[in-house]
């Protein structure tokens, strides 16, 4: 039998808030419009306290670190970064919030970008762009070993910001393959992806549910950009954002369109997902019920705020 005690209670409310701080949303920051060449930092937000911090400062002006993501422990942060002379991926410590002990995730020469820890947080999936070719596949690294580095994803269209499935045993990803950007599967042990969005639309900043089968995304498939979700088993789609009036995408020109400044991400308990889309000229941060039943705006200023990630 459980007795209520004032110490019992202390603990119990110590743990409940421990468990709140440790679920932030991680983005980037940079001042003013997307593409001005301002620097962007890496900022955390507390959904229980609603505050804004600046986890690290942008590291090379007119470019910063940005699509950070914690591994599942919270142990390890991973981003994109110029600090190693062009875009690479940077792996750090991350403890008691602040990062520290920055270095390169690979050694290869290609650029590097959307670094993504999969369920158990030993491998990093990853999109890499190549400069023979100019052609863009997914990669999977071993967070502890580089040189065990696969070629994941190959295909002529743009194969990029892949997540993993809860289960650990598929991607799931964006690629230009069929013309327009649509959603793909791909189980870790196959060779072959299969399309879970009708190529009528233009859909891409996927994320996973940490529970059952939902895929989250962005697409302009009713003219307007707008946050959908997928049940991976039934195809079921369901727009959550149809009442927010946000900006049109000009996806004839996907790959210079600033469609790598928008994510999404799902909450430890899947109840909320957070993301990012432009109203009025701004990108804002935006939450919203995973049923689609609140959208609430936790940015509100005039620079550009990208990437959004839940941490665990």
């Amino acid at each position: 039998m459980f007795i209520k005690t004032k110490t019992s209670i202390y603990i119990i409310t110590l743990l409940v808030c421990l468990q709140l701080e440790a679920q932030e949303i991680i983005f980037s920051r940079s001042a003013g419009a997307l593409d001005t060449g301002n620097t962007f930092d890496i900022m955390s937000y507390n959904p229980e306290q609603r505050t804004t911090r600046k986890l690290l400062k942008g590291t090379v002006r007119g470019r910063g670190e940005y699509a950070a993501q914690l591994s599942p422990d919270n142990s390890k942060i991973a981003f994109s970064t110029y600090r190693f002379s062009g875009w690479k991926l940077g792996i750090g410590d991350f403890k008691s919030g602040e990062i520290s002990n920055v270095k390169r995730l690979t050694n290869r020469s290609n650029y590097e970008f959307n670094p993504s820890f999969s369920p158990d947080g030993t491998k990093v999936a990853y999109q890499e762009f190549n400069w023979t070719i100019r052609d863009v596949d997914i990669f999977i690294t071993d967070v502890n070993n580089f040189k065990n580095t696969v070629h994941f994803v190959k295909s002529d269209g743009g194969d990029r910001s892949p997540v993993w499935t809860n289960d650990g045993k598929s991607l799931v990803f964006t690629s230009g393959r069929s013309g327009k950007y649509n959603i793909y599967q791909q189980l870790i042990s196959e060779s072959e992806a299969k399309i879970l969005t009708d190529g009528n639309a233009n859909y891409f900043a996927p994320s996973t549910s940490n529970t059952g089968s939902r895929v989250a995304f962005l697409s302009d498939k009713e003219g307007e950009l707008d946050l959908y979700t997928m049940d991976l088993n039934t195809g079921k789609l369901k727009n959550l954002t149809a009442d927010l009036k946000t900006d049109r995408f000009e996806m004839s020109g996907f790959e210079s369109s600033g469609c790598w400044a928008y994510a999404t991400s799902w909450s430890p308990d899947d109840r909320f997902i957070v993301f990012n889309l432009m109203i009025d000229g701004d990108l804002e941060v935006f939450v919203s019920k995973s049923d689609g039943s609140e959208v609430t705006k936790i940015t509100n200023n005039v620079d550009s705020d990208i990437t959004p990630f839940w941490t665990k």
